[in-house]
């Protein structure tokens, strides 16, 4: 059973109908006005909330070491503004990798994995999807 909250807002002369319904724990659909967005909050939580939502092996749990290798996909959808990595550069958890434009918002995207940029599988302009693999870091 999902939760919902339903708000209107009011920027400058807009107004906005925004209803946010919880799918799953840090799974949630946006709507505003009509147009549904699919965010997932656990994808862009700092890893000492990760382990506090109880998350295994990530930073902030005591004997555990940021989880390294794999992919960074995306959490919003949106365009793609700037890649700051390049194939080869080393990567830290939390290191700002690029920036998605999404609701004429950028959003740095940081690393959620430390390792090597094996791959980078977007380039500014592309636009991506909720899950699109953006970067895989090895």
């Amino acid at each position: 059973m999902s939760k919902s909250n339903k708000f209107q807002l009011s920027i400058g002369n807009v107004q906005y109908s925004v209803d946010v319904s919880e799918k799953a724990y840090g799974l949630y659909d946006v709507k505003v006005n009509d147009e549904v967005f699919k965010i997932s909050i656990a994808d862009l939580m700092s890893p000492s909330l990760q382990s506090a939502a109880g998350a295994a092996g990530v930073a902030g749990t005591p004997g555990a070491v940021a989880p390294s290798g794999g992919n960074i996909n995306a959490a919003m959808p949106g365009t793609v503004m700037t890649v700051k990595v390049k194939l080869g550069d080393e990567v830290k958890v939390g290191d700002v990798v690029l920036t998605l434009e999404t609701m004429k918002m950028e959003n740095p995207i940081k690393s959620n994995r430390a390792g090597k940029v094996k791959e980078v599988k977007v380039a500014p302009g592309k636009f991506v999807n909720v899950g699109d693999t953006l970067l895989v870091i090895e």
